[in-house]
């Protein structure tokens, strides 16, 4: 009886080694499958996929705005931390390359002025222009290996397309550095206009926004991220995260770039 009842235990231990083995053995493989298989297989193409939700027009705008987006880092040696972040947008024309982002971000001069992408940080070769009226500064940069810069004037829209740009309720898309964090892409709608100084578009912005090249589906450069609107809430004047204003192009003397010689 003693050696059948050792037996029945035996059996019992074997089994459930086989059942943990098994189990074991099952866990394994799904966690290689996750950690080895589909998701961590397509980490390095995480930014450069887009939803496929939108159709291919849509695609090519959102990354072109990626593309193009780059953080901006300005230095002052008086100011309380030393460094300010912003946003901006990198272009070509006639062959040389430039940032463009708002004045306001930038809190030192062209020698302590960046333009950064992941770990590689582009100096300011050259500062073109800085205009305080339209808050924004273009400087001239070395080529950015890693990011693809939109074309000026090609990649803006004409004035028969700044009538469907410039319209209630048009899909915009931005790509910016919020809180130094990103690239992150955000969408908004156009809500209203201030005249030909401002569009205000429903979306969201944070400190670091501030410069963040806007786009329209069809991949024109429409303007730039200046502010986040204040108004009247429950609990006083606040405010509002999600009124974003945007300064549209057409405010931005290109004619000075343009005109340059190669």
């Amino acid at each position: 009886m003693m050696k059948g009842k050792l037996l029945r235990i035996l059996r019992i231990v074997t089994l459930s080694v086989i059942v943990g083995l098994v189990g074991t053995l099952f866990s394994f493989l799904t966690l290689n499958k996750l950690q080895g298989g589909i998701p961590f297989s397509l980490y390095s193409n995480f930014n450069d996929y887009v939803a496929p939700d939108y159709g291919a027009e849509q695609t090519k705008a959102i990354q072109r705005s990626r593309d193009s987006a780059v953080r901006i880092v300005s230095g002052a040696p008086t100011l309380w931390g030393g460094m300010a972040y912003s946003s901006g947008t990198y272009f070509r024309a006639n062959s040389r390359h430039y940032i463009i982002t708002v004045l306001h971000g930038l809190v030192g001069n062209c020698e302590t002025t960046y333009a950064s992408y992941e770990e590689e940080f582009y100096p300011c070769i050259e500062m073109i222009i800085e205009d305080v009226d339209n808050d924004y500064a273009i400087w001239e940069v070395e080529p950015i290996l890693s990011r693809t810069p939109i074309r000026i004037p090609q990649d803006l829209p004409t004035s028969p397309q700044w009538k469907n740009s410039y319209s209630l309720l048009k899909r915009l898309i931005y790509t910016g550095y919020p809180n130094t964090l990103g690239p992150l892409t955000l969408r908004g709608d156009v809500i209203g206009f201030s005249g030909t100084d401002y569009m205000y578009v429903f979306s969201y912005a944070w400190a670091g926004s501030s410069g963040s090249g806007v786009f329209d589906e069809n991949g024109h450069y429409v303007g730039y991220i200046i502010a986040i609107d204040v108004g009247q809430t429950e609990f006083g004047v606040d405010v509002l995260e999600n009124v974003v204003l945007v300064v549209p192009s057409f405010n931005v003397n290109w004619s000075s770039i343009l005109q340059e010689l190669p």
